[in-house]
């Protein structure tokens, strides 16, 4: 078990990475600046049209991806690692048990009725669809024993199919609509405005103070229902709640971001090889972390083919994939 000490120190380190990152992000794109043009931005005449030009690419453009990048990061992998000591397995993240798959539904049905405005709109439809998909996933944690819970990844993938042909057939029906739809398909940040950042902003916020408020009881789970049932926890109440929760946190980021895969897969599992398996230093860590890989595949995802952009989500899935299969082989070998 690490000390306190010891994390105090990693978590330091990781927030001195995030802003470190964060910077160079904010200067790295289709046009690469350098900290001397930022710093001229910053300090010269407002009237000078390439200081002003700078500055309106770092504020308008890049600074509010970059944030956007960071709260998706926190919620998935916050998120992703309350979904793996629920269901007590390293594999299951809210885009392999199809939760980010619902909430892709719900807004690209909005987006098809013509309902995309404020919270009323794709927000509200896209926490349908997570909590729909969601319903799915709850009975079926309740209804398999222990030593079928792989049975629910394999659902939640199928239920990830299903859910994307809908949104297929969806955009063959609606090919007005098709750019719009695809992008929630894919998933990135090129569309992210201060406006939309204000409203994820606290929805994030609270689900994150939410989850850090049930690490305790994420503990108890993670040692099985009976475990936890013996030691006071209403099992399936708090289940549901933190799942609710969860369920709220990737709604809102999918409602703005599209589907980005993996996240929630990859860097849990990666803190809990470092800090270990307790939620209480797991989920902070883990929402660092998360915001971390995000930034790094965003600048990846704007930098690699330019003037052109990859899809965020394209990103993730090249790294989450092969990073599935290595934790799927290791538990097969574990159980031989």
């Amino acid at each position: 078990m690490i000390s306190a000490a010891k994390y105090k120190w990693i978590v330091i380190a990781t927030l001195v990475a995030l802003v470190l990152l964060s910077c160079i992000a904010l200067l790295l794109g289709p046009t690469n600046l350098d900290f001397a043009a930022l710093y001229d931005s910053l300090s010269g005449d407002s009237a000078n049209s390439q200081s002003n030009g700078i500055w309106q690419v770092i504020t308008q453009i890049r600074l509010p991806r970059v944030v956007m990048a960071i709260l998706a990061g926190t919620a998935l992998s916050a998120s992703g690692s309350a979904f793996q000591s629920i269901f007590r397995n390293p594999m299951s993240d809210p885009y392999v048990l199809g939760i980010s798959s619902g909430a892709s539904v719900g807004a690209t049905i909005a987006i098809v009725l013509g309902i995309q405005g404020g919270l009323l709109g794709i927000p509200i439809f896209a926490f349908l669809g997570a909590c729909s998909a969601l319903i799915v996933v709850y009975w079926l944690a309740f209804s398999l024993k222990q030593s079928e819970q792989n049975t629910l990844l394999l659902a939640g993938i199928a239920m990830s199919l299903m859910l994307g042909a809908i949104v297929s057939l969806l955009l063959v029906i609606h090919r007005d609509q098709m750019e719009s739809i695809i992008f929630w398909t894919l998933g990135g940040f090129n569309a992210i405005s201060w406006q939309q950042i204000w409203i994820v902003t606290p929805v994030v916020i609270f689900s994150l103070i939410m989850l850090f408020k049930y690490a305790k009881d994420l503990n108890l789970l993670a040692m099985g229902n009976e475990t936890a049932h013996s030691l006071g926890i209403n099992v399936k109440k708090k289940v549901a709640v933190i799942l609710l929760i969860s369920a709220l946190s990737v709604s809102i980021v999918v409602a703005y971001s599209g589907v980005i895969g993996f996240v929630g897969l990859i860097v849990p599992h990666m803190v809990r090889f470092t800090v270990g398996a307790d939620n209480r230093k797991l989920l902070p860590l883990a929402a660092l972390w998360g915001g971390i890989f995000l930034i790094i595949a965003d600048t990846l995802a704007r930098t690699v083919v330019q003037p052109g952009e990859l899809p965020v989500g394209s990103i993730t899935a090249l790294f989450g994939a092969p990073y599935f299969f290595f934790i799927l082989i290791k538990r097969s070998k574990s159980h031989v």
